[in-house]
């Protein structure tokens, strides 16, 4: 076997791997198999799987056996790409990889249901197979020379250091070079391959938190808020109010399909709230999945739009305090207590709850005996059951803030508790088999929900003690099939709809339903509990209300301003910028 011949077999090798590679990122995308290959994205995107390759061979010797377990690898990854698409409606990103740091049983065993175990042992079982086969057919393309593999091996993960990291990889994968669109993670990978938009992404993410603030525009912006008047609670006589926030997993009223005629029977809860409660419609900062994004905003007040580089604040924010609700609430005299039916390193929570001001959190370990699953995941009802014991331990004033999960898919193929009741849900008109199984599991979750919202609610109306209850959806869920053959009645994609919001408690009455942001919420939940907030989450509501008027006729940049102030905020420095403000001539 000549040199020239090992050469010609490397190079066919990697450009099988390179063309395999993209054509699999098309596949993950649904686009023609062919665009914009041989493109800048094609080539930049080939530099590290070709460099996979070479690694493997050096280690190897084989070529076939390197090519083939390069493309397994690569397999995999485009794979849950698809997935993400098809629940997330977002492709595969760097921050993805984030999870890595909080892995535990509580996220694996989530995660799992999305997984097709049988194919994947198969893919396994064929690979493995396939590999033993190789290494005894094959010939080695590299002679059993140690230190000439060891010096290739060297020398791959050295170009891999000069090329894909640094100065020369921001360089290489640069915005412009790969035509990045930041607004659309799908026309980014379009352009620059899920790979070149992974190590655009990677070289740019130590930065996450290092947005700019401009101290003259957070000026600014409190000189036309003008918040003089700020709220001041009412000298209360008697007892302060219970505060109890459910975040709803997946929550969304389906009446605003074309769809779904009426949902009073599906969600009495609800209607009922929007009678008798303050409520309205509520934009979030994810679709599909990624609970934490909306639970931060609600629980700091701060836009995730303030950080675009942040996927997951719990996991790339690391603070040893972070302003917000919960802790308002505890400089009130408040016990904070959060409450989640699944385990408590998730997301991060347990050191994020700590950092925020949760003086106790209740997680799936911690859940009474009779507590239960409903579906794949621990009930509502066992939730309710959390929070009615945390509430009746009395003592100081609490607040609850409680994460369900019920409501959680994936919404096929899942045996619940009642199969009966499941199986009575009313489908959307004229929707297929398969919507009509994804929609009745969906609706049977969600009205758990809703029940458990009326039992707490009536638990606390009998319960003679002043009280404040908010219930709220953090994202619309990931239905796949039910989106695909129904459309919305304002016309906008699934991603782009909104998800209620309702709070209903003593002495409130009905009022017109308000638009608003999730960061927004904070400020609304202290003023009807009378409690004194921070002063930047007043800032935060009366610049978001004026956003959402589309009064913002000043210079355009109303948002803008305020994700400086927010940013001064989570750096623990905006009472010193407003304290400049008000000392100002």
């Amino acid at each position: 076997m000549t040199w020239l011949y090992r050469l010609g077999v490397v190079v066919a090798a990697l450009m099988t791997l390179s063309i395999s590679s993209w054509a699999m990122d098309r596949l993950s995308l649904n686009v023609e198999i062919d665009s914009y290959l041989f493109s800048y994205g094609f080539w930049v995107s080939s530099i590290p799987v070709s460099l996979l390759l070479i690694s493997l061979i050096a280690l190897t010797g084989r070529a076939c056996v390197s090519l083939l377990v390069s493309l397994a690898f690569l397999a995999a990854l485009y794979a849950i790409n698809t997935q993400k698409t098809v629940h997330l409606a977002s492709t595969l990103n760097v921050f993805d990889f984030y999870l890595l740091k909080g892995i535990d049983w509580s996220s694996v065993s989530l995660f799992a249901h999305y997984i097709n175990w049988t194919w994947i042992l198969l893919a396994c079982v064929a690979l493995v197979l396939a590999v033993g086969l190789l290494l005894r057919l094959e010939k080695p393309v590299l002679p059993r020379n140690l230190l000439l593999r060891i010096c290739m091996l060297a020398c791959a993960i050295g170009v891999a250091d000069q090329v894909l990291v640094g100065d020369t990889g921001r360089h290489i994968y640069d915005a412009d070079r790969l035509r990045v669109s930041s607004p659309s993670p799908f026309l980014t990978q379009f352009h620059a391959g899920l790979i070149g938009s992974l190590f655009y992404a990677g070289n740019d993410m130590n930065a996450a938190l290092n947005e700019p603030i401009d101290r003259q525009a957070v000026k600014g912006l409190l000189a036309r808020l003008d918040i003089h008047d700020r709220f001041v609670p009412d000298a209360r006589e008697g007892q302060q109010p219970d505060v109890v926030v459910i975040q709803s997993e997946s929550f969304f009223d389906p009446g605003i399909l074309n769809q779904v005629s009426d949902t009073h029977q599906l969600l009495p809860t609800l209607h009922r709230a929007f009678e008798h409660g303050v409520g309205g419609s509520m934009t979030v900062p994810t679709f599909g999945g990624g609970t934490l994004r909306t639970e931060f905003e609600v629980l700091t007040g701060i836009p995730l739009a303030a950080y675009p580089h942040v996927q997951f604040p719990y996991l790339q924010i690391s603070r040893l305090t972070i302003p917000g609700l919960a802790r308002d609430f505890e400089q009130a005299g408040y016990e904070t207590v959060a409450v989640h039916g699944n385990g408590g390193e998730f997301w991060n929570r347990r050191h994020t709850f700590k950092s925020l001001g949760f003086s106790k959190f209740i997680t799936a370990k911690t859940f009474g005996p009779q507590s239960y699953k409903d579906g794949l995941y621990l009930s509502d009802h066992s939730m309710t059951d959390e929070i009615i014991g945390q509430l009746e331990r009395g003592g100081r004033p609490q607040f609850v803030f409680a994460i369900s999960i019920e409501a959680h898919g994936p919404y096929r193929g899942v045996q619940v508790k009642d199969e009966a009741l499941r199986s009575s849900i009313p489908a959307p008109a004229g929707v297929s088999a398969t919507a009509c199984e994804e929609f009745s599991h969906y609706g049977y979750h969600i009205a758990a929900a809703d029940r458990e919202f009326g039992r707490l609610w009536d638990y606390l109306e009998h319960r003679r003690r002043p009280y404040i209850l908010v219930f709220y959806g953090d994202h619309l869920p990931g239905l796949e099939v039910v989106y695909q053959e129904t459309t919305f009645r304002n016309g906008k994609p699934a991603e782009m709809q909104q998800v209620p919001w309702v709070v209903v408690g003593s002495g409130l009455d009905g009022a017109n339903r308000q638009e608003i942001y999730a960061w927004m919420l904070p400020h609304e939940i202290l003023k009807l509990a009378q409690v004194n907030g921070s002063e930047y989450l007043d800032v935060a509501f009366a610049a978001g209300r004026l956003a959402l008027s589309g009064g913002d006729d000043a210079d355009g940049h109303l948002l803008d301003d305020l994700y400086s102030a927010a940013r001064l905020n989570l750096s623990g420095e905006f009472e010193d910028a407003d304290g400049a403000h008000s000392n100002a001539p």
